[in-house]
């Protein structure tokens, strides 16, 4: 995960562990959706797990602050709208706006 349960939690403005199990969920799906638009790029701060580099205190070490920035928005995103795209902001295939213009910067274009 990109991110903590806890900075998902005050980003979200959740002050109950009441919706814990969906925000976990909820961060894993946006962790993976922004590693595999970053592509490649991802791999330099990714543990050869799969998973971000760790302190012995569980804190996620070595993430951009762009990439921590985006999934949070990512995982507001996803809570804010369970059921529907209200806003349009999300076009099938690709990620809301906001998400993208984070991460293009940082993203491993690929070749068509």
């Amino acid at each position: 995960m990109l991110i903590t349960l806890a900075d998902a939690a005050r980003y979200v403005r959740q002050d109950s562990s009441d919706d814990d199990t969906l925000l976990t969920a909820l961060i894993e799906a946006a962790s993976d959706m922004v590693v595999n638009y970053l592509g490649s790029n991802a791999e330099s701060w990714l543990a050869s797990t799969g998973e971000p580099h760790e302190d012995s205190n569980g804190n996620v070490l070595y993430v951009p602050e762009a990439v921590k920035a985006a999934t949070r928005y990512l995982v507001g995103w996803m809570y804010r709208n369970r059921d529907a795209d209200p806003d349009k902001a999300w076009q099938p295939g690709y990620l809301p706006a906001p998400v993208t213009a984070m991460l293009y910067p940082l993203r491993d274009p690929t070749l068509a």
